[in-house]
């Protein structure tokens, strides 16, 4: 066996051991799987590891060994974002968007606007703080967008964990991040269009968008419907699955728009009939095996440096900006659609969780050189603050005697 293979088969026992340390009970109470791999990726990286043995971080992080990582996250990736779109059902959106509508958009509009505030001020005053591309007005948008995620996927595992999932409150909670999850893909493809550097203009590429979404909604979608109804070929599900992921993810590369936007897309054309049984096949291998490789891979980007005061400052600013427009952003329209204000409050806490869905657009931000090194590990560590207070605080607003039944109540949304 190579040496490049041993220390990949190393590399990938480690990103095994937050996954086991999730298991213990204790543990699992108080972080979110999403939280404890964020933070084995930091510890991985240059701004633990590489501090402590630095001779055995290049040992270990050779640059083959690098680049397997950076592919299997690619993988990881990519079926995760698949994942979440055929997680996100905007048809069940239809019957919420009138009484939630003020909900909804103060969940995204309030922490937007604090974000690009704070990204204006950033740029001033943080060295390197504007990536390589984009320019000002691209760090802004792309700043704001981190502050206005919400994570859908971690947020269904916290009230699942809370006993919440089939509750007013729960239901209230998924129907808004699936709301943010849209509006974020669709800002984050507009982003990404206008950063392209293809040499294609404006208008070939939103052409191209175009007929590359019309292909997936009207003859992709119906085809895979028709394989869904029909009992005996069912069996073709996941591979059909797979391959229109890769096919959607290649050419959404191709357009310029990124692999990233394409797996999504992909997810969301995934008929009804069929999602359950893609769900069922892809997503525990790729949560336990393929992700952590996404987190290392995450983690040997980030620097994280509490000795500096500009990242100590973009962190707690940040974290500000995410908590105090979430919760005032939801709790004011939800108070006044009749909630009290611990339920409203609660919504709030629940509508600032992070996780990866964080992480993951901070790396395509990254990467399309829209934010410099020390802002994306400030927004990394923010992440983890926000995901992990996130339980706490709605156990201590919720969870109580004299709240039930208000915002435990089992009642249509």
């Amino acid at each position: 066996m190579s040496s490049k293979v041993g220390l990949l088969i190393l590399a990938a026992l480690l990103v095994l051991v937050p996954w086991a340390l999730w298991r213990i009970e204790a543990l699992r109470r108080v972080a979110p799987l999403a939280v404890i791999q964020i933070m084995a990726g930091i510890a991985l990286g240059p701004s633990l590891f590489g501090r402590v043995a630095p001779e055995w971080h290049a040992a270990v992080f050779t640059a083959p060994v690098l680049a397997s990582i950076q592919g299997l996250s690619a993988i990881g990736v990519l079926l995760f974002v698949f994942v979440s779109g055929m997680h996100l059902e905007l048809g069940q959106l239809r019957g919420r968007v009138r009484g939630f509508a003020g909900m909804a958009i103060g969940s995204f509009a309030l922490p937007a606007i604090l974000g690009a505030a704070l990204a204006a001020w950033v740029a001033l005053v943080v060295p390197d703080a504007v990536g390589n591309r984009g320019g000002h007005a691209g760090f802004v948008v792309a700043f704001s967008v981190c502050i206005a995620v919400t994570a859908l996927p971690v947020l269904a595992a916290i009230l699942k964990e809370l006993g919440l999932i089939g509750t007013r409150l729960g239901q209230t909670g998924l129907a808004l991040a699936a709301m943010n999850d849209a509006a974020l893909w669709l800002v984050l493809a507009v982003l990404l269009t206008l950063v392209a550097e293809d040499g294609a203009g404006l208008l070939e590429i939103a052409l191209a968008c175009a007929i590359w979404g019309a292909v997936l909604v009207f003859i992709i979608r119906p085809a895979l419907a028709h394989v869904a109804r029909a009992e005996a070929r069912r069996h073709w599900l996941l591979p059909l699955g797979i391959a229109v992921m890769l096919g959607a993810s290649a050419s959404a590369e191709a357009i310029g728009i990124g692999y990233i936007i394409g797996g999504f897309a992909a997810g969301l054309v995934i008929p009804a009939a069929a999602r359950d049984a893609l769900i069922r096949e892809i997503e525990p291998l790729t949560v336990t095996l393929l992700l952590p490789f996404f987190f290392m891979s995450s983690g040997l980007k980030a620097m994280v440096d509490p000795s500096s005061a500009s990242f100590l400052a973009v962190t707690l600013l940040a974290t500000a900006a995410t908590i105090l427009g979430k919760v005032v952003g939801v709790a004011l329209p939800a108070r006044q659609a009749g909630w009290s204000w611990r339920d409203a409050a609660a919504l709030g806490t629940l509508m600032q969780t992070k996780g990866l869905m964080e992480v993951v657009v901070l790396a395509v931000l990254y990467d399309a050189g829209l934010m410099g090194t020390q802002v994306f590990s400030a927004l990394v560590v923010m992440a983890v603050i926000c995901t992990l207070v996130t339980a706490p605080v709605t156990r201590a607003l919720v969870l109580r005697e004299e709240t039930l039944p208000s915002a435990v109540e089992r009642q249509e949304v």
